[in-house]
């Protein structure tokens, strides 16, 4: 399996913590393997070439298990606080969930939702994950969650006269 290369780098700078090595030892491991002292610079094999050798020293990934889909969307590869469509979406959906309207605000509740009008904005392809959806798919369904909510402020608005 292919992993990001921010992922790769995350998970061999778990690996240098979890083998105890100083940093002048795995800067020299680095140098071995690939010819370059930092993984910054380094391509997705020579990541893959430097988190195999960890291994074979030891080193045991241990992946934590997520709830079934209570956890936020990821967004990765990414700088640090830009907001990504992905982000976008789930901060109207907590605003609309802190303003009473809706009757459930999970993140379940949010994938639920958002999987079943992508599945329309996605050729009627359903996807598991939001992070699998293209950018342009995100916003289709920003604008469609900013309509719903302005609705429910305007019967509310009309209701309360």
């Amino acid at each position: 399996m292919r992993l990001s290369k921010s992922r790769y780098i995350q998970l061999i700078h778990i690996a240098k913590t979890q083998l105890v090595w100083d940093d002048e030892l795995y800067r020299s491991i680095l140098m071995t393997l690939t010819s370059k002292s930092s993984c910054k610079e380094m391509t997705v094999p020579e990541l893959d070439r430097v988190l195999e050798h960890m291994k074979s020293k030891g080193f045991k990934p241990v992946s934590k298990k997520r709830g079934k889909g209570r956890n936020s969307p990821i967004s990765r590869d990414r700088a640090p606080g830009e907001k990504t469509p992905l982000d976008k979406l789930r901060q109207t959906w907590i605003e609309m969930a802190h303003g009473g309207y809706l009757r459930d605000g999970s993140e379940q509740a949010l994938l639920t939702w958002s999987k079943n009008q992508a599945k329309r904005f996605n050729r009627g392809v359903a996807v598991e994950r939001l992070e699998w959806l293209d950018d342009s798919v995100l916003i289709l369904l920003i604008e469609q969650l900013k309509k719903w909510y302005q609705r429910l402020v305007k019967q509310e608005e009309l209701a309360n006269g």
